[in-house]
């Protein structure tokens, strides 16, 4: 186990100077101010143990920052019990130099190891403790208000936590030895393709022997194909010349008679173009009468023309007419409405004057009356401060208060002689008279009792006297003061008046006189009335004149327009436009009627339009009159090319039979049609259209037999070729083609048993295949390997790779086993640690709660609450209050280090800090905690146990106790001190 045994700390941080030993079984109780050192103390030990600052709330980070201010040095010693070693460890931090680490290692009297150099003693420290600071702040450092610190932690930060403070290393070390690396894989990938190589190499050779023999198999079965086919397309070409020459002799014998044939078959085709074209010709002289007659009638509508153009130009004046009718119709009825208009902005303008001028009347009045209201409310105020100064100051009555007040002291110094006379003579008297000394002091204490009374009385009565002389001497101060301000304010009024154009008022009497009339005037109405009537008067006003201009805007009038001169005008000139009208609408109705139309403008134009197309027709046939004549003549003259076209094809086709009648233009369709006839029988005769089919079908077959003669020649050719390359350069057969020397050789050939050609090709092309694909495996596996030309034993390369394979195969199972043995022990932590705060949880919390679970990944807290309805629920911590989550926080805490911690590993922290863990606990639940401490789970776990606390512990309850003031042990009970 380690303990800790004594802790020297001088100058670090808050702490100046202290030296603690600690027993190895107690409870210590560190206490002391804000600020006293005692989370400093904590920091010490950590600093010690690992030379690192600890991240605290103070921001210390650097080494640095470690050094008390205003020194320069700052050292640490430690000592740690650690089974029979004892390890002393020395700190020094000096600012802007090197610091210095040493750890000297003592077993007994004469063993003793010294370490030196700060890397070296930090290796030395972890390697011995087993764990870093990280896994010693996750379990038995408690840091101040850091009780979420392990809920905080990632999974992967908790596990590597668990596997220093497991001593799972050695499992890490294992794992990381046995792990296969990638130089592992590359050696076996490397034995692996030598392996391939060996096995290629003695396969290769087999293989290509198979395919040469299969190769020969095959070029003798080609051979053998080649010579076949070689005589059976010589026999071919003989067969064909023979039937070439016979086709040639039956082509000959048809030649001439086609020869005829095809001259009649021209001639009738001229003949029937010569007929077709007399049809045509007489087509054309039928068309060249009808040209002429619509001619004729084109030329006598040629002379209608100017007399539609007169009437078309009467009835456009006539839509002109009646166009201007309508537009002096339109101004006649505009000119109308703007005198009616005119009118009515006349009339209307003449009813918002009278509004305009009404409202600023009342508006008038209304002012007036409220200048004599402010002339009303002046003279209130003028009679109001006239008054007021009329006031005299009460000199008086602060004169009497003054003899009342001297009287009352001059009787109260009275008494008090009088009091002190009566004690001096029965003093005198007790003097002279011993005996009666008793009487006199009993008669000058009763005589002093009731002197003092008296004077008490009128020391009461003075002061009321004082107090009431000061009330009324600041009365008439007030009383002055005011008369200075009244004046000024009277002044003031006055000017007011002035300005109001009101003369002052001679007497109150004559203010007041005055105010009753003007409020007689106002008819009881009071100044709010009077300005919410100027205010409607005035927006009345506003309105009126807006309305007013915004017509004068709209009509464009400004104040100088005279609007009667304009109305007359607008009535002047719609009469004019009615007399007009009159007039020209008894013109156009005239007009109208002679043309039988409707006096509309649209019927008008109708009418206008019908003539307009008329015109426009006789326009386009007096311009179709030319092309007309030029239709005529064209036709003429085609009519004349056509009848030297018959005659030329009738010549022609004449040509051919001689006997035929000679041509004449007189000659009628019958004699072409008889002409055609004889030259059809002839053609009939002499086999028609059937020569022509047995001449092209000789044609035809004759092409077909020597393209087919060809080709089967070329196949000789190339046979012959291929039987040649085939046997090589020693063949004994004669550079051309013979058919006997091929009919030897094929019989030959026929004796050999070569096999299935189909079976060998498809041989040949694995055998093929797998030669190359071996080919070029092994040039692949030489270049990458570097052994070109080098021959593999082909048993001892499997070998050293199958072994090399295994020994693989074994380290990744060893890799394995302790992946998840090392995962087992870690994941039964969670179990342990949910055991340890199921038994830790009621006590923090008081038999509050019992039980509790946690996310295996994210350590988030749920804790059963039984006052959810339907018998209780698991809940998350942050639906609690603050001190609470801290309980279930520090609950954990402690359960993690129980579970993490066993008695039986030998080598596990036995010491325990708790840096202010109390701060939010109520009283009940901080004892509960300290049993915890001192007497429970806690104390029977761990030997020493540290509780840093600034509130009140009951430290009867600890063994041992430290207080720090200003970084010093103030108090302790620690031996040795």
């Amino acid at each position: 186990m380690i303990r800790l045994k004594r802790l020297y700390a001088h100058n670090f941080k808050q702490l100046q100077e202290i030296e603690l030993h600690f027993p190895d079984h107690a409870r210590i109780l560190v206490q002391g101010k804000n600020e006293a050192g005692k989370s400093t103390l904590f920091e010490a030990v950590f600093f010690a143990l690992f030379g690192a600052a600890l991240a605290t709330e103070t921001g210390a980070r650097g080494l640095e920052d470690l050094i008390r201010y205003d020194v320069e040095k700052a050292r640490v010693e430690l000592d740690v019990q650690m089974g029979v070693r004892l390890f002393k460890i020395v700190r020094s931090i000096v600012r802007g130099r090197q610091n210095v680490w040493e750890l000297d290692i003592v077993r007994g009297e004469n063993e003793h190891e010294e370490i030196r150099g700060n890397t070296a003693v930090n290796k030395r420290l972890v390697a011995e403790l087993g764990f870093d600071g990280d896994a010693l702040l996750n379990t038995c450092f408690v840091e101040q208000k850091k009780l979420e610190k392990l809920e905080g932690l990632s999974k992967a930060k908790r596990e590597e936590s668990l596997a220093k403070l497991l001593n799972l290393d050695m499992l890490v070390q294992i794992e990381s030895e046995l792990k296969v690396t990638a130089e592992d894989k590359r050696e076996l990938e490397r034995l692996k393709k030598r392996a391939d190589l060996a096995a290629i190499q003695a396969e290769l050779p087999t293989f290509q022997t198979q395919l040469a023999k299969t190769e020969e198999q095959i070029t003798l079965i080609e051979l053998r194909g080649a010579v076949n086919g070689t005589l059976t397309e010589l026999r071919a070409v003989q067969q064909l010349d023979a039937t070439i020459q016979t086709l040639a002799r039956e082509r000959e014998n048809v030649a001439q008679r086609v020869e005829r044939i095809e001259a009649l078959k021209q001639a009738m085709l001229d003949v029937k173009a010569a007929r077709d074209t007399i049809e045509r010709s007489v087509d054309n002289a039928r068309e060249i009468e009808r040209l002429k007659q619509e001619h004729s009638e084109t030329q006598r509508a040629i002379g209608e023309i100017p007399n539609l153009k007169n009437q078309i130009a009467r009835l456009d004046w006539l839509a002109h007419r009646l166009g201007r009718l309508e537009q002096l119709r339109a101004a006649r009825e505009r000119y109308a409405q703007r005198a009616a208009q005119i009118a009515n902005i006349e009339a209307r303008l003449m009813e918002l004057d009278a509004s305009v001028a009404h409202e600023e009347a009342a508006l008038a009045q209304i002012e007036t009356r409220l200048h004599e209201y402010a002339i009303g409310e002046a003279l209130g105020e003028w009679i109001a401060a006239q008054q007021e100064v009329g006031i005299a100051p009460a000199e008086e009555a602060v004169r009497a208060q003054q003899r009342a007040r001297d009287q009352l002291a001059q009787q109260f110094r009275l008494q008090l002689y009088g009091l002190v006379v009566m004690l001096l003579v029965f003093w005198m008297a007790s003097v002279f008279v011993p005996s009666a000394a008793l009487v006199f002091f009993v008669l000058a204490v009763l005589v002093g009792i009731g002197l003092a009374m008296r004077a008490t009385m009128l020391w009461r009565e003075m002061a009321r006297a004082v107090e009431e002389l000061g009330r009324v001497e600041g009365q008439v101060q007030a009383r002055a003061s005011a008369s200075e301000a009244q004046q000024a304010r009277v002044r003031e009024i006055q000017d007011r008046l002035t300005q109001l154009g009101t003369p002052i008022p001679e007497t109150i009497e004559a203010a007041q006189a005055q105010r009753v009339m003007i409020a007689r005037e106002m008819n009881n109405q009071s100044l709010d009335d009077l300005r919410a009537e100027q205010d409607a008067t005035r927006a009345r006003l506003l309105d009126a004149r807006a309305v007013r201009g915004e017509l004068r805007r709209q009509n464009a009038l400004d104040e100088t327009r005279d609007l009667s001169a304009e109305r007359a005008r607008c009535e002047r000139l719609a009469q004019k436009a009615e007399q007009i009208w009159m007039r020209w609408q008894a013109h156009a109705q005239a007009m109208a009627q002679a043309f039988q139309v409707e006096l509309d403008v649209n019927a008008v134009q109708r009418a206008q339009f019908q003539l307009q197309a008329q015109m426009d027709q006789l326009q386009k046939r007096a311009n179709d009159a030319n092309r007309l004549a030029q239709e005529i003549a064209r036709r003429e003259q085609q009519t004349q090319t056509l009848l030297e076209q018959v005659r030329d094809l009738y010549e022609r086709a004449r040509a051919v039979q001689a006997d035929a009648p000679a041509w004449n233009p007189a000659l009628e369709l019958n004699g072409y049609n008889d002409f055609g006839k004889a030259l059809r029988a002839e053609y009939d005769v002499l086999g028609g259209d059937a020569l022509f089919k047995q001449a092209r079908e000789l044609e035809g077959e004759l092409g077909r037999r020597f393209g087919e003669r060809a080709t089967r020649q070329q196949n000789v050719h190339v046979l012959y070729a291929r039987v040649q390359e085939l046997i090589g350069a020693n063949s004994p057969l004669s550079a051309s083609p013979e058919v006997a020397e091929l009919e030897s050789l094929a019989a030959r050939l026929s004796q050999l048993d070569l096999g299935d050609e189909a079976t060998l090709r498809a041989q040949q092309r694995e055998l093929v295949g797998r030669v190359r694909s071996l080919s070029d495996r092994q040039a692949q596996l030489e270049h990458e390997l570097g052994l070109q030309s080098q021959v593999l034993d082909r048993a001892e390369c499997q070998r050293e790779w199958e072994q090399k394979l295994r020994e693989m195969m074994v380290r990744e199972r060893g890799v394995e086993m302790a992946s998840v043995a090392r995962r087992r022990i870690v994941q039964k932590i969670l179990p342990a640690t949910m055991d340890y705060m199921r038994r830790i949880l009621p006590m923090l919390t008081r038999d509050r709660y019992h039980d509790a679970q946690l996310d295996p990944e994210t350590y988030k807290i749920q804790v059963w609450d039984e006052r959810v309805a339907n018998g209780g629920a698991f809940k998350e911590k942050n639906i609690f209050s603050g001190g609470t989550k801290d309980q279930f926080s520090l609950a954990l805490r402690l359960a993690f280090a129980l579970a993490t911690l066993p008695a039986e590993r030998g080598a596990a922290p036995s010491f325990i800090f708790l840096d202010e863990p109390l701060g939010s606990f109520d009283d009940e639940r901080a004892d509960a905690l300290i049993y915890l401490l001192t007497e429970g789970e806690i104390a029977r776990a761990f030997d020493q146990i540290f509780l840093i606390s600034h509130v009140h512990v009951n430290e009867r309850l600890f063994t041992h106790r430290v207080v720090l003031e200003n970084g010093r042990v103030a108090e302790t009970d620690l031996p040795g001190q």
